[in-house]
């Protein structure tokens, strides 16, 4: 079975959080047209996130404009979403973006460096984790931490002193 064309719509749509299509960082499930009934299913980084919904809200803008005329339905999945969902694009727009997403020990999205550290527990979104970057300096954020799944953890390397 194909996916439905709408599927490629629906992944173009931008995170509001993060500036990379939902396709690519693993939130869209599945797409399905049934006569004039769009049902989406996404999987938020977090069940509590807080741009679930404007996710929502692009979702049905996108596909009002694609698909005039369909009764369009969000689905959230529970429990559905890990890092490892972030396709290889995805992983590439969000380093370029100064992120990294969560699973081995982190690495500047910036220099490559591993010489890191934890510079807050809570960032600016839910699935956010503040670092610094002790080679060349800069700050960045990793995404997809324990707060959103447990599935891969962030491990905690902060290290007293500088």
């Amino acid at each position: 079975m194909n996916p439905d064309p709408l599927t490629g719509v629906v992944a173009d749509v931008r995170d509001p959080e993060i500036d990379v299509g939902l396709g690519d960082l693993g939130v869209v499930r599945s797409v399905s047209r049934t006569g004039g009934r769009i049902v989406v299913h996404l999987a938020p980084t977090r069940l509590s996130c807080p741009a679930r919904g404007e996710i929502a809200r692009r979702v049905r803008s996108a596909l009002t404009e694609a698909a005039p005329g369909h009764g369009i339905e969000i689905v959230w999945e529970r429990g559905a979403w890990a890092p490892a969902a972030v396709t290889t694009a995805g992983h590439d727009a969000l380093r370029t973006a100064g992120y990294r997403v969560a699973g081995a020990a982190p690495r500047c999205p910036y220099c490559g460096s591993d010489d890191v550290v934890r510079a807050g527990r809570f960032g600016g979104a839910v699935c956010k984790v503040p670092y610094d970057c002790r080679g060349c300096g800069s700050p960045f954020d990793v995404i997809g931490t324990a707060g959103c799944s447990a599935v891969l953890p962030v491990p905690d390397v902060t290290q007293g002193g500088s």
